[in-house]
């Protein structure tokens, strides 16, 4: 089983050396015919094979290109470390919503007022009907488990609102 495997392994570096061999060769006239005749010995005089650089002007590339328009952007230097988070945190304590995937838990959905999507986990086996409007208190929480779409987070204590 080994060998098969070191042969494969073999056959696709040859396979691929061929190719990259290929992909290198410029294309004239004596490299194209010369694979399938033998080279005669007159060749063409240079003045009868047109270079590369007479044909057509030389691609460049992006980057060899000056920038225009707006300068790059630069990461900004402060004074001293933020004091608070800067990556936007979830939003914890109570928060009021529609109910979007209920029953007795463990996970539950919910689309707050604010329009954010929430996956909500629980193992209090609190009972929250579909579409119903509650408030929850949220907290943010270790586990990764999938609660379905939406910012995880942990929910500890649920009201129905009337």
């Amino acid at each position: 089983m080994r060998t098969h495997t070191t042969f494969r392994i073999g056959l696709a570096v040859a396979a691929g050396a061929i190719i990259a061999g290929c992909a290198n060769d410029t294309a004239s006239p004596t490299s194209s015919a010369g694979a399938t005749t033998p080279p005669t010995a007159a060749s063409p005089t240079p003045s009868a094979v047109p270079s590369l650089e007479s044909t057509a002007p030389a691609p460049r590339s992006p980057a060899a290109e000056p920038p225009t328009g707006k300068p790059l952007p630069t990461i900004t230097l402060t004074d001293k470390p933020p004091k608070e988070p800067t990556d936007k945190q979830p939003n914890t304590g109570w928060v009021a919503g529609m109910v979007t995937r209920g029953g007795k838990g463990p996970c539950y959905g919910l689309i707050a007022d604010d329009g954010q999507r929430y996956a909500l986990y629980s193992t209090a086996g609190t009972e929250l009907v579909q579409g119903a409007r509650v408030k929850v208190k949220l907290e943010t929480t270790m586990l990764r488990i999938y609660c379905g779409p939406g910012t995880l987070m942990a929910m500890t204590d649920a009201e129905t609102i009337k």
